[in-house]
């Protein structure tokens, strides 16, 4: 588990998109790509649950084993059964009959389901784990209580402990991989006024602090007891942005991914961020899940796909062995992938001696910018991307990259022209040579010729990054190639703590006697129905079912991104 934000050892921070350097090495698998939807994956190790959903009325909760290919279905008992977590071998998940409620599967245990601190009436859903927490969203657990509230249960000792009294909406919890934190956002409204607030396991109870403040909107934390992800968004000169940021679950220093496009729904697992981006700019704009290492500053494409891949989760063993698994719509239906793969073992300064080689064949060297300049109608236009480095770098251009080669061309790096038409010429196919690397600058390239004319420009630095050990197995593998990919990270020191409290362990609110059964305490009084908005008990799970995803979206929390999944592919 990571101790601290880990200080830059590997890749000098840049941004750069696009070019394939060290590939990922590992298998793709297929989950379930059978009739039907399968849709939110959840790994834990090698196994993985997620939804499949074969009508309109009908939903299940299945489980994979990565290792030995067996996929099987957890009883639904009459119940629709979606938005499954797990931790380990222990499954969790939301049942809606004639209300919703959260229950627990032990695979290769005997027993069955069984419920999570039963109350007549709960209104209950989004449920996660990590190790024996389980921490779920209640709707009106008192009259008083309107808003959605997060509560959190021990499964070894049965305690529940309401973490929230208050006003706001609390949504979209997470839990550690160890169960010791739990983070989600409170929102003032269900649309706006979104921070993040973290309960920290503490002896006796649970200290609970805010993480963030007024400035922007904060949304779908994960943590893996150390530090918790989320999505920033906030209006950097007049345009939205949508970032992934990370900062120290206690508060502190905050680091933001500033990518372009769209970043959402991040992961974390080990040093790993696993999150899914749109980048507007390229061919076919979609969502790819990519991956960030917070011990090298390293990012990494995990997928390129004319689809979009969503829904994703992360889980890295204590062997460095990593699964992501995602969501992806083909032949007409949603489908379940994982991909299994080792992190490059270590990085280390390689001194370039001969720049034709290196753009000829870079291996694992890092690349610090590429950009693909293409001859359109109009006048031509200059093209841009920054990134931060030292020492000597290797400038490569491939003149006719999927295109007929341009008959003139320009290469800047900072303010230098370091290539020119003389040497951009129709019949010059490439060309490579060393330039010095100072700081933070831009590789600017502009084309001149017939209108489908291009060039390549590629920026290679110092570092490369050698592969670990592969995995041994005798199943069939894929070789994936993901991008190593440096990215520029933006670390701001303005997050702090802004309230801290602390919350007895098995504290219900007032509501709450000792009793028997599985809870360890027994709330009074009947549960408040105003929560359904007005409408009524009756119509049955799916009409009931209706009514909650309704409100799931409302709130906007990380599992109504993924109730959005479930809905769309009833459609």
């Amino acid at each position: 588990m990571l101790r601290t934000i880990t200080p830059f050892v590997c890749l000098v921070p840049a941004l750069a998109l696009g070019q394939l350097t060290a590939p990922l090495t590992g298998r793709t698998q297929v989950v379930n790509d059978g009739p039907g939807d399968q849709t939110d994956p959840h790994v834990s190790g090698a196994l993985i649950a997620y939804s499949h959903q074969s009508s309109l009325s009908s939903s299940e909760i299945r489980y994979h084993d990565l290792l030995t290919g067996e996929d099987q279905a957890i009883p639904t008992e009459g119940g629709y059964d979606a938005l499954a977590d797990i931790s380990g071998h222990t499954i969790v998940f939301t049942r809606t009959t004639d209300v919703s409620r959260v229950f627990r599967f032990d695979v290769g245990a005997e027993g069955g389901v069984r419920e999570l601190a039963p109350r007549s009436g709960a209104d209950r859903r989004a449920a996660t784990i990590g190790g024996q927490t389980v921490a779920w969203q209640e709707l009106g657990y008192t009259a008083e209580s309107l808003p959605p509230e997060i509560f959190a249960y021990r499964l070894d000792t049965l305690a529940l402990t309401r973490l929230t009294e208050d006003t706001g909406v609390d949504r979209s919890p997470a839990v550690s991989a160890d169960g010791r934190v739990v983070v989600w956002t409170r929102c003032a409204t269900s649309l706006d006024g979104c921070d993040l607030w973290a309960a920290r396991e503490v002896e006796g109870g649970y200290e609970v602090s805010q993480l963030t403040g007024p400035e922007g909107e904060e949304s779908l934390p994960d943590t893996n007891g150390e530090v918790v992800a989320y999505v920033t968004r906030s209006v950097v000169d007049g345009v939205l942005e949508s970032d992934i940021v990370w900062q120290p679950v206690g508060g502190g220093e905050v680091h933001r991914l500033a990518l372009p496009g769209t970043d959402t729904n991040p992961n974390v697992s080990g040093p790993l961020i696993a999150f899914e981006r749109r980048d507007a700019s390229s061919a076919t704009p979609n969502f790819d899940v990519v991956l960030y290492d917070l011990r090298t500053q390293t990012y990494y494409r995990l997928t390129e796909t004319p689809e979009s891949e969503t829904l994703s989760d992360i889980s890295m063993g204590a062997d460095g062995l990593v699964r992501v698994a995602w969501t992806v719509r083909r032949g007409g239906n949603l489908n379940v992938y994982a991909y299994v793969f080792r992190l490059p073992a270590y990085c280390t300064r390689s001194p370039i001696k001969d720049a034709a080689a290196v753009c000829a064949s870079p291996g694992a060297r890092s690349l610090l910018g590429s950009l693909v300049v293409s001859r359109a109608e109009g006048a031509p236009e200059v093209v841009s991307t920054e990134f931060e480095s030292t020492g000597t770098g290797v400038l490569c251009v491939d003149n006719g990259f999927e295109a007929s080669p341009a008959t003139a061309g320009w290469v800047w790096l900072g303010v230098g022209l370091h290539v020119g038409p003389d040497e951009i010429r129709e019949d010059v196919t490439s060309l490579a040579r060393k330039v010095p690397l100072q700081g933070r600058l831009a590789l600017s390239a502009q084309v001149a010729g017939g209108p489908g004319s291009a060039f390549r420009v590629r920026l290679y630095g110092e570092m490369t990054c050698d592969i670990g050990p592969r995995e041994g197995t005798s199943q069939e593998t894929e070789a994936h190639s993901g991008q190593l990919i440096p990215a520029r990270v933006d670390s701001r020191p303005e997050a702090v703590a802004l309230t801290r409290y602390f919350v007895p362990s098995g504290y219900e609110g007032k509501r709450v006697r000792d009793g028997g059964s599985e809870t360890g305490g027994t709330p009074e009084g009947e549960p408040f129905e105003g929560v359904r908005g007005g409408c009524g008990a009756a119509g049955g799970p799916v009409a009931l079912l209706g009514v909650w995803l309704f409100a799931s979206l409302l709130l906007r929390d990380r599992r109504a991104a993924r109730v959005r999944s479930l809905v769309a592919s009833r459609r």
